[in-house]
């Protein structure tokens, strides 16, 4: 019974997981630009896909590890795109946070405004044409975590409280456009850093299949720490995810 014991407080554990997760901010702001820190915005949900390992130092404290591939999405209402004289384009309101996809020549005429600021635009008569714009931001990261898992109820259905932290690593930075339907690519953000991290807080619960597999749903909160620069207002990005999967012991 005793060697039992220990063996089960040396256990290995790999799983793999798979999760919807939805990205906002704490606070009104913008990782755009100054002017669209009022916007009406809201958080896409993508998903996130990984592989999992964890090893229990004792029967109720487990550490754990992994690497994941997670999307986030994020979308800023109420923007203005309109086509400017190409004399008046310097006096318009440009976006230094955003690295174009367009040419030189088609950034000097087209801008997007918030719709806040749209009555001064054509107060002005720089406009030829306007239409209802949205934003969509997307990125996606590498995501490796080191986290502590604190066994609170170990029984056929467990319950546990998990914090630690997580390695982001960029790898998709894409802004799009979006009116009446149509999308079309604008450009990258140029103000989200290529390594940030985040701290991770959560609850798991545990369904025992049988002495070797569980069943796993943990619904983490991931604050995000340096992932951009340059940000406008009270911008505090965080993502919260869901996880499901299949926990295999050794």
């Amino acid at each position: 019974s005793t060697h039992h014991v220990c063996r089960r407080q040396r256990q290995m554990c790999i799983r793999d997981s798979a999760a919807p997760v939805y990205f906002n901010s704490l606070g009104e702001g913008s990782s755009i630009d100054q002017q669209f820190s009022s916007n009406a915005k809201s958080g896409d949900v993508n998903m996130s896909y990984g592989v999992r390992a964890s090893y229990a130092v004792n029967k109720k404290l487990s550490i754990r590890s992994g690497i994941n591939r997670v999307s986030l999405g994020y979308t800023t209402n109420d923007v203005i795109a309109f086509q400017s004289l190409a004399s008046q384009s310097s006096s318009l309101s440009q976006l230094p946070n955003v690295k174009s996809n367009f040419s030189v020549n088609e950034v000097n005429t087209t801008s997007l405004v918030s719709a806040d600021n749209l009555s001064s635009k054509r107060s002005n008569g720089l406009l030829s044409s306007s239409s209802n714009t949205s934003i969509n931001q997307e990125f996606g990261y590498i995501e490796i975590p080191l986290e502590i898992q604190y066994n609170l109820l170990d029984k056929k259905f467990g319950i546990n409280v998990i914090g630690g932290f997580s390695s982001l690593f960029l790898n998709e930075n894409k802004l799009y456009t979006e009116s009446n339907g149509s999308r079309s690519l604008l450009g990258e953000a140029g103000n989200i850093n290529n390594v940030s991290y985040s701290a991770n807080f959560g609850l798991g619960l545990n369904y025992k299949v049988s002495e070797r597999f569980d069943l796993n749903l943990e619904p983490i909160f991931k604050y995000q720490i340096n992932t951009f620069e340059n940000t406008s207002g009270d911008f505090n990005p965080y993502f919260i995810g869901v996880y499901t999967g299949l926990a295999i012991k050794f």
